[in-house]
């Protein structure tokens, strides 16, 4: 069986204006991992080993996600959306953790300077990510702020617009919100006051949703208002592919204000729903450490015990993942702390 590539060192000077910068590989995969081996002066060390799958997971994001057929096609916007994609699978699976996401992103930087020449395609993960720690507790709340949310809304195109409205109030993925048909929902709402999701959730499981507040009413019927003027079942334009779509949302969020992040409206909602559950802020909101400290000053201002203090903060947690489509407590720690 043969096995995988491990790189080579192309021969003299490189052609920068060749495909993937002359690194001497026509797939992008082999062109990255070239380019950490040349980093490295051609020594395949544990350093290089521990690119291989960031290289290669890169790749395959960008064939599945991009139309990025070469690294002379990538842009930045391309590797903050695979810091977006690494910030899903860290928060939807157990085998991916807050630290093994920061270390692919960092390896796809390290390669992609060497590619280039340059770093102009550098992402950090914290400045321009708001990546939690590698603990994965975050220590600071980065929801998007009411004026961040409020310039969007009034700039930004109509179905940017409704899935900005979705994921602040529902607290829905950019690709969920996206491919959400808002009419469908607001129907079912009608009917039994509760919602389904089910189209581009993680391994299509599906959850149902109570709604509970006018605002969320109030994205439903904004999402079916855009729906009823373009005759499609949800807000992505009917020409355009959800890859295409995404990269465009970026570009266009980006230029009304460089810091926002959509992930960032999800954050909001986690931390508006806890507080509301609990009757007080959570870890990121109260300034206070996360644990027993936190657990001490709910039972405090709520006149508890710690052990209710424990058991009601790990309850409100349990829902709260269960909404955003996870199924371990643990993971509220990233937007909660």
């Amino acid at each position: 069986m043969k096995g995988l590539y491990t790189g080579h060192l192309p021969k003299g000077l490189r052609d920068f204006k060749k495909p993937n910068f002359g690194l001497g590989a026509r797939q992008l995969d082999r062109a990255l991992i070239n380019a950490s081996l040349e980093q490295l002066d051609g020594v395949k060390n544990n350093t290089h080993k521990a690119r291989l799958p960031a290289c290669r997971n890169f790749a395959e994001f960008l064939k599945e996600h991009t139309d990025v057929k070469r690294l002379n096609m990538v842009e930045k916007r391309h590797v903050e959306l695979y810091g977006e994609y690494l910030r899903e699978r860290f928060e939807s699976e157990e085998s991916l953790s807050a630290s093994s996401a920061r270390d692919y992103l960092s390896h796809i930087n390290v390669c992609l300077s060497q590619a280039r020449g340059d770093k102009k395609l550098k992402v950090e993960a914290t400045k321009d990510l708001h990546f939690p720690p590698k603990s994965g507790i975050a220590t600071e709340d980065r929801s998007v702020t009411q004026p961040q949310h409020d310039a969007i809304v009034s700039e930004a195109s109509d179905e940017i617009v409704v899935i900005a409205k979705l994921q602040r109030h529902f607290g829905f993925r950019f690709r969920e919100a996206a491919l959400f048909d808002s009419s469908k929902a607001l129907s079912q709402y009608e009917k039994t006051g509760l919602v389904s999701l089910s189209r581009g959730t993680k391994g299509g499981q599906a959850r149902t949703l109570t709604i509970d507040s006018d605002e969320q009413v109030k994205a439903l019927a904004l999402g079916h208002k855009l729906q009823l003027r373009t005759g499609h079942d949800n807000a992505i334009p009917q020409q355009e592919r959800l890859q295409a779509f995404q990269c465009r949302a970026w570009r266009e969020v980006k230029a009304i204000d460089e810091g926002y992040l959509s992930h960032g409206e999800r954050k909001f909602f986690a931390c508006d729903y806890y507080t509301k559950r609990m009757g007080v802020a959570p870890p990121v909101i109260a300034g206070i450490q996360h644990g027993k400290a936190h657990h001490e000053y709910i039972a405090k201002t709520l006149s508890i015990s710690l052990g209710e203090a424990i058991e009601k903060d790990k309850a409100v947690r349990l829902e709260l993942s269960k909404l955003l489509g996870h199924h371990r407590v643990g993971i509220t720690n990233a937007y909660l702390g």
